[in-house]
């Protein structure tokens, strides 16, 4: 299996990612109190760029949190070839719903990871491959 990296460009990454749609989203807080790991499947870009999705709401006070803080958000789809990696600021918004609060993810580095299956090779190449192995 092949896997290749490289950084996206804005126009690209948004396509990725909606092709992609679900994605892990994990904070790096320095914080004691961290939100949890989440896996997030309705995400929207908007005009700046920023990955916008929602979350349900912890059980502690959202005050008690840290309102900005380091995130990754890991996005990947049954059956795709690649994923993309996103690393950034997360902000935490309150919309005063009840079950949900918004976060707002300014991107400050993305990653696309290709690892799509190399193509196998012919039984003779194999063969050849495996009598060379034990033989040498």
């Amino acid at each position: 299996m092949t896997t290749v990296s490289q950084e996206l460009e804005p126009g690209i990454l948004k396509s990725k990612i909606m092709e992609l749609r679900s994605a892990l989203f994990f904070t790096e807080s320095a914080s004691i109190l961290k939100l949890p790991t989440h896996i997030i499947s309705d995400v929207e870009i908007n005009e700046e760029g920023q990955i916008c999705f929602v979350i349900p709401r912890p059980i502690q006070a959202l005050e008690a949190f840290e309102q900005e803080m380091p995130a990754k958000l890991d996005f990947f789809k049954k059956g795709k070839d690649f994923f993309v990696k996103v690393e950034g600021k997360a902000q935490l918004i309150d919309n005063k719903e009840e079950k949900l609060i918004s976060v707002v993810v300014t991107v400050m580095k993305s990653e696309f990871i290709d690892n799509t299956p190399k193509p196998s090779q012919n039984w003779l190449q194999s063969s050849r491959s495996q009598l060379s192995s034990w033989f040498f």
